[in-house]
Protein backbone atom coordinates (compact mmCIF):
# COMPACT_ATOMS: atom_id res chain seq x y z
CA UNK A 1 0.00 0.00 0.00
CA UNK A 2 2.93 2.40 1.30
CA UNK A 3 4.22 1.47 -2.56
CA UNK A 4 1.70 2.55 -4.23
CA UNK A 5 1.06 6.19 -2.28
CA UNK A 6 4.93 6.92 -3.30
CA UNK A 7 4.29 5.54 -6.81
CA UNK A 8 0.79 7.98 -6.86
CA UNK A 9 3.02 10.81 -5.18
CA UNK A 10 5.61 10.79 -7.45
CA UNK A 11 2.75 11.19 -10.99
CA UNK A 12 1.57 14.04 -9.25
CA UNK A 13 4.82 16.03 -8.65
CA UNK A 14 5.26 16.07 -12.05
CA UNK A 15 5.39 19.40 -13.86
CA UNK A 16 1.93 19.72 -16.30
CA UNK A 17 0.87 22.13 -18.08
CA UNK A 18 -2.12 24.04 -17.25
CA UNK A 19 -4.83 23.88 -20.02
CA UNK A 20 -4.87 20.73 -22.82
CA UNK A 21 -1.75 21.10 -25.05
CA UNK A 22 -2.22 20.21 -29.42
CA UNK A 23 -0.17 16.99 -30.82
CA UNK A 24 3.11 18.18 -31.67
CA UNK A 25 4.42 14.66 -34.11
CA UNK A 26 8.19 14.35 -33.10
CA UNK A 27 8.99 13.04 -37.03
CA UNK A 28 7.93 14.31 -40.02
CA UNK A 29 5.43 12.13 -41.54
CA UNK A 30 6.64 10.59 -45.61
CA UNK A 31 4.19 9.94 -47.81
CA UNK A 32 3.86 6.79 -49.99
CA UNK A 33 4.36 7.81 -53.39
CA UNK A 34 5.61 11.50 -55.49
CA UNK A 35 3.75 14.46 -54.31
CA UNK A 36 1.32 15.81 -57.00
CA UNK A 37 1.96 19.74 -57.42
CA UNK A 38 -0.35 22.23 -56.00
CA UNK A 39 -3.04 23.50 -58.22
CA UNK A 40 -4.70 27.03 -59.08
CA UNK A 41 -7.85 25.96 -56.83
CA UNK A 42 -11.06 24.11 -57.43
CA UNK A 43 -12.85 24.56 -61.07
CA UNK A 44 -15.87 26.60 -60.09
CA UNK A 45 -19.55 25.04 -61.43
CA UNK A 46 -19.71 27.76 -64.22
CA UNK A 47 -16.59 27.07 -65.51
CA UNK A 48 -17.27 23.49 -66.31
CA UNK A 49 -18.00 23.09 -69.83
CA UNK A 50 -18.16 19.95 -70.35
CA UNK A 51 -20.95 16.76 -70.62
CA UNK A 52 -19.76 14.46 -67.75
CA UNK A 53 -22.54 11.71 -68.57
CA UNK A 54 -22.02 9.34 -71.49
CA UNK A 55 -24.91 9.05 -74.07
CA UNK A 56 -28.08 7.39 -72.83
CA UNK A 57 -28.39 3.56 -73.29
CA UNK A 58 -31.53 1.95 -74.18
CA UNK A 59 -32.55 1.31 -70.61
CA UNK A 60 -32.12 4.79 -69.63
CA UNK A 61 -33.76 6.04 -72.99
CA UNK A 62 -36.92 3.55 -71.58
CA UNK A 63 -36.59 4.87 -68.37
CA UNK A 64 -36.81 9.01 -69.37
CA UNK A 65 -39.48 7.93 -71.50
CA UNK A 66 -41.63 6.38 -69.27
CA UNK A 67 -41.50 9.61 -66.82
CA UNK A 68 -42.72 11.65 -69.65
CA UNK A 69 -45.33 9.71 -70.04
CA UNK A 70 -46.50 9.07 -67.12
CA UNK A 71 -46.08 13.67 -66.03
CA UNK A 72 -48.17 14.26 -69.02
CA UNK A 73 -50.62 12.24 -67.98
CA UNK A 74 -51.01 13.71 -64.59
CA UNK A 75 -51.20 17.05 -66.69
CA UNK A 76 -54.04 15.89 -68.76
CA UNK A 77 -55.28 14.30 -65.48
CA UNK A 78 -55.22 17.71 -63.73
CA UNK A 79 -57.47 19.99 -65.52
CA UNK A 80 -57.59 23.49 -66.48
CA UNK A 81 -58.80 24.76 -63.35
CA UNK A 82 -56.00 23.38 -60.99
CA UNK A 83 -53.42 26.00 -59.33
CA UNK A 84 -53.19 29.04 -58.00
CA UNK A 85 -55.89 31.78 -58.76
CA UNK A 86 -56.92 35.49 -57.90
CA UNK A 87 -59.82 37.61 -57.59
CA UNK A 88 -59.27 40.97 -58.41
CA UNK A 89 -61.81 43.91 -58.31
CA UNK A 90 -62.62 46.28 -60.43
CA UNK A 91 -59.96 48.92 -59.45
CA UNK A 92 -57.37 46.21 -59.37
CA UNK A 93 -57.48 45.51 -55.89
CA UNK A 94 -56.86 41.54 -54.77
CA UNK A 95 -59.97 40.36 -52.51
CA UNK A 96 -59.33 36.94 -52.40
CA UNK A 97 -56.64 34.20 -53.27
CA UNK A 98 -58.28 30.33 -54.45
CA UNK A 99 -55.62 27.54 -54.23
CA UNK A 100 -58.06 24.82 -56.57
CA UNK A 101 -57.36 21.17 -57.59
CA UNK A 102 -59.33 19.47 -59.93
CA UNK A 103 -59.24 15.71 -61.04
CA UNK A 104 -61.33 16.13 -64.70
CA UNK A 105 -60.29 12.51 -65.92
CA UNK A 106 -61.07 10.70 -62.54
CA UNK A 107 -64.01 12.41 -61.07
CA UNK A 108 -64.62 15.82 -62.48
CA UNK A 109 -64.54 17.43 -59.16
CA UNK A 110 -63.28 20.26 -58.24
CA UNK A 111 -61.74 21.38 -54.18
CA UNK A 112 -59.91 24.12 -52.72
CA UNK A 113 -59.20 26.74 -49.94
CA UNK A 114 -59.30 30.17 -49.94
CA UNK A 115 -57.40 33.20 -48.37
CA UNK A 116 -59.32 37.19 -47.86
CA UNK A 117 -55.93 39.52 -49.72
CA UNK A 118 -57.53 42.38 -48.33
CA UNK A 119 -54.89 42.61 -45.04
CA UNK A 120 -51.94 41.86 -47.16
CA UNK A 121 -48.95 39.66 -45.76
CA UNK A 122 -49.79 38.43 -42.54
CA UNK A 123 -53.03 36.80 -40.56
CA UNK A 124 -55.81 36.78 -42.62
CA UNK A 125 -59.27 34.87 -43.36
CA UNK A 126 -58.57 31.57 -44.89
CA UNK A 127 -60.53 27.81 -45.23
CA UNK A 128 -61.94 25.73 -47.71
CA UNK A 129 -64.08 26.20 -50.18
CA UNK A 130 -67.22 24.03 -49.36
CA UNK A 131 -68.84 23.92 -52.97
CA UNK A 132 -67.23 24.85 -56.37
CA UNK A 133 -69.66 24.13 -59.27
CA UNK A 134 -68.28 24.34 -63.33
CA UNK A 135 -70.87 24.06 -66.12
CA UNK A 136 -69.19 24.60 -69.38
CA UNK A 137 -68.28 28.75 -69.42
CA UNK A 138 -70.11 29.07 -65.78
CA UNK A 139 -68.16 28.78 -62.63
CA UNK A 140 -69.47 28.99 -58.89
CA UNK A 141 -67.47 28.76 -55.74
CA UNK A 142 -68.74 29.06 -52.69
CA UNK A 143 -66.93 29.48 -48.97
CA UNK A 144 -67.75 30.59 -45.82
CA UNK A 145 -65.81 33.42 -43.93
CA UNK A 146 -65.60 32.76 -40.04
CA UNK A 147 -69.03 31.76 -38.31
CA UNK A 148 -70.98 33.41 -41.56
CA UNK A 149 -74.34 31.14 -41.32
CA UNK A 150 -74.29 32.41 -45.12
CA UNK A 151 -71.59 32.03 -47.55
CA UNK A 152 -69.94 33.86 -50.14
CA UNK A 153 -70.47 33.72 -53.52
CA UNK A 154 -68.03 34.19 -56.56
CA UNK A 155 -70.50 33.55 -59.52
CA UNK A 156 -68.00 33.83 -62.64
CA UNK A 157 -68.37 33.12 -66.26
CA UNK A 158 -65.58 32.63 -68.56
CA UNK A 159 -65.62 35.56 -71.56
CA UNK A 160 -65.08 35.01 -75.42
CA UNK A 161 -61.07 36.52 -74.24
CA UNK A 162 -61.23 33.46 -72.04
CA UNK A 163 -61.19 35.52 -68.96
CA UNK A 164 -63.03 34.95 -65.88
CA UNK A 165 -65.32 37.63 -64.91
CA UNK A 166 -68.60 38.21 -62.65
CA UNK A 167 -69.19 39.47 -59.28
CA UNK A 168 -68.87 38.37 -55.48
CA UNK A 169 -72.09 38.44 -53.40
CA UNK A 170 -70.52 38.48 -49.52
CA UNK A 171 -72.55 37.81 -46.31
CA UNK A 172 -73.96 41.57 -46.04
CA UNK A 173 -75.70 41.10 -49.77
CA UNK A 174 -73.16 43.62 -51.48
CA UNK A 175 -72.24 42.66 -55.14
CA UNK A 176 -68.66 43.20 -56.53
CA UNK A 177 -67.71 43.39 -59.92
CA UNK A 178 -64.69 41.02 -60.28
CA UNK A 179 -61.97 38.99 -62.13
CA UNK A 180 -60.44 35.39 -61.53
CA UNK A 181 -57.27 35.46 -62.66
CA UNK A 182 -54.62 32.16 -62.59
CA UNK A 183 -51.34 32.96 -61.35
CA UNK A 184 -48.46 32.01 -63.84
CA UNK A 185 -45.57 29.88 -62.05
CA UNK A 186 -42.88 32.66 -62.10
CA UNK A 187 -44.81 35.44 -63.50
Amino acid sequence: MITALILSAALLAQDLPDSPQPYRPTTTAKGNGPVAPATGGGVGVDAYRRDYEGPKNSQELTYDSGIFQAYTSKENQIGNMEGSWVVTAADGRKLVGLELRSENMVSGRLEGAWRSMLAGFGMNNSGFVSDITLTGRDLEVNYFVGGARSPTILNLHKDADQVWRGYMLDTKGEKTSVVLTQVRPGA
